[in-house]
């Protein structure tokens, strides 16, 4: 007769992984994230730049063209938190406060969203009024 231990009949205790997450697993366990704010500052001039009201404006050194800008932002902070400072050129007409609240809603926004950092502060200067390119001018002909 066999022993208890070696039936093939007798259930063998399985060892399974545990389902629940090891520490390592744990946010605080993998380590830091820290995002630079330069990253912060590349988000905030895109969200402020796919705002309606806001425009691209072309920029020119000694009457030459060299391509265009938008909205420029410069980011400070400490922690968690962090400040930002906006220069954002509008379309003409438009209702300049209007427009404001809309750029800084959709920075904060987007900058929390994206970061985790929150705004501290937020000021925004308006750098130019651009009216927007239209359809060329008609020119005259003489006949």
């Amino acid at each position: 007769m066999s022993s208890p231990a070696s039936d093939a009949t007798t259930p063998v205790p399985v060892v399974t992984p545990s389902t629940a997450p090891a520490a390592d697993d744990e946010a605080g366990g993998r380590g830091r994230l820290d995002i630079a704010f330069g990253v912060v500052r590349r988000i905030a001039e895109h969200a402020a730049d796919s705002t309606e009201g806001t425009v691209r404006t072309e920029r020119r050194v000694a009457g030459l063209g060299f391509g265009e800008a938008g909205a420029s932002a410069k980011v400070s902070g400490y922690g968690d938190q962090v400040d930002v400072r906006l220069e954002v050129p509008l379309a003409y007409p438009a209702p300049i406060a209007l427009t404001v609240d809309a750029v800084r809603g959709n920075v904060r926004e987007r900058v929390q969203t994206l970061t985790g950092y929150a705004v501290r502060s937020l000021d925004v200067t308006v750098s130019a009024l651009s009216v927007p390119a239209g359809p060329p001018a008609p020119t005259s002909r003489v006949q």
